[in-house]
């Protein structure tokens, strides 16, 4: 991979736009989806919360005609729902080629098809050992992922889900809570308070092939990792520090500052002396990327589109704290070259995430941020961008998986910065 485009993907995925929101369902809504004669105390059965599921994350099928298993009856009463899950390889079936909608369905797999609705496929990896308290039999990272942002539901995971439970969680899981979102108003106000914003922490890219491809295998031993410093000086000073490990033991590090309009850059890699300091013409916008910071990091038309949830109280470095998790799903990326400043280099991103026959299946954002109990400023953040494809590309097998983006931030400074352009050494 390229340099300018390892920087821009790292840099485009914190900038994608999003698409438009809805109020969300409600659980008399979702369970009024179900036959009027059904019992609530039975099992629910994967055909009735296939049609609970399709609702609440708004998937419909694309397709005039009913392709599914043998065991699904093309007239019954969920067939639609399972035809848009079944488009969307949210819901796969079994060995034998049979979906078994008449079958109660689990904790487990209602988080596993839900994680599949809400853009991670079954290979992302999980976000961290500290999470999955007891033994389930697969979907670990989903299962993880879901644990960690507060979203599972209530119960043993193998516990068979009723209708009004499993109501209950969708219409909450598909969203926001009021007091999460007062809360992350407080913050994005007490940011735009502050003169100078920095942000350090580490990042990660992971990339997963699809099981059972020929020479796909190396790409799920490819994980490029790296630390980050942004710092912003209000009007119009920045840097920006990133370190990169690469394949092997190569490594890359970017250096940029901008000041009074005009922008440094130094790249440096191991294959090589350090780099010197360039000065350049073009400088990015920098009150743009200060007010992403503003607003935590995020894109400010993500808000409205936002899915938040209160997680409670903690401590973090001695400090009382609040937890906010979130989550967001694109299903369609809008251009990337009008939200990023013209240094950054896209390389094609753009148009990838364009060409026809839709390799890309959706792109979601899952986070969680601790904020200050006293001034609600961010404490520390843990960000995860995840592109998951589709399985076919123009008729092939497609090679990925998915692409899976982390930020975490463990330190915020908000008054000891200052930036000062770097020494240019001449050039004779």
């Amino acid at each position: 991979m390229r340099k300018a485009g390892l920087i821009g993907l790292i840099l485009a995925m914190m900038l994608l736009p999003w698409q438009m929101a809805w109020a969300g369902p409600t659980a008399r809504g979702l369970l009024a989806l179900l036959p009027p004669e059904r019992a609530l105390d039975d099992p629910l059965t994967r055909g009735e919360f296939a049609v609970m599921l399709a609702e609440a994350a708004q998937i419909k099928s694309d397709s005039r005609t009913t392709d599914l298993p043998i065991d699904v009856e093309a007239a019954s009463w969920y067939a639609g729902s399972l035809q848009a899950l079944w488009e969307q390889g949210i819901i796969c079936g079994y060995h034998d080629r049979t979906l078994r909608p008449e079958q109660g369905i689990t904790s487990l797999e209602a988080v596993i098809l839900t994680a599949r609705a809400m853009g991670l496929p079954n290979e992302i990896s999980g976000p961290g050992a500290d999470y999955i308290v007891g033994d389930i039999p697969y979907g670990f990272s989903q299962y993880a992922f879901f644990q960690r942002q507060g979203f599972l539901p209530p119960g043993d995971a193998l516990a068979l889900m009723r209708p009004e439970a499993a109501a209950t969680w969708l219409a909450e899981l598909f969203s926001s809570e009021e007091q999460a979102e007062e809360l992350l108003t407080q913050s994005r106000k007490a940011l735009a308070g502050k003169q100078a914003l920095g942000v350090r922490g580490d990042t990660s890219i992971r990339f997963y092939s699809r099981p059972g491809l020929p020479a796909t295998a190396e790409l799920d031993q490819l994980t490029i990792k790296g630390k980050v410093l942004n710092e912003y000086v209000i009007p119009g000073q920045m840097r920006q520090v990133l370190e990169l490990e690469l394949e092997g033991p190569r490594s890359l590090k970017l250096e940029q500052i901008v000041d009074n309009g005009t922008l440094y850059r130094r790249v440096t890699d191991s294959d090589s002396d350090i780099g010197r300091w360039q000065k350049l013409s073009l400088a990015p916008d920098v009150s743009q990327l200060i007010k992403q910071q503003q607003d935590l990091g995020l894109p400010a038309n993500i808000f409205p589109n936002l899915q938040c949830h209160y997680l409670g109280e903690s401590t973090i470095d001695g400090q009382e704290s609040l937890a906010i998790s979130f989550y967001a799903r694109l299903n369609k990326a809008g251009s990337l070259e009008e939200l990023l400043p013209p240094e950054v280099p896209v390389d094609g991103l753009d148009e990838y995430l364009e060409l026809p026959g839709k390799p890309v299946r959706s792109i979601s954002y899952w986070g969680i941020v601790y904020l200050d109990r006293d001034n609600y400023l961010p404490l520390k953040s843990d960000y995860n961008l995840v592109i998951a494809f589709n399985n076919t590309y123009l008729d092939q097998p497609a090679a990925m998986t998915a692409i899976e983006i982390r930020y975490i931030t463990d330190k915020y400074d908000f008054d000891s910065i200052e930036i000062k352009p770097p020494p240019l050494t001449p050039v004779w």
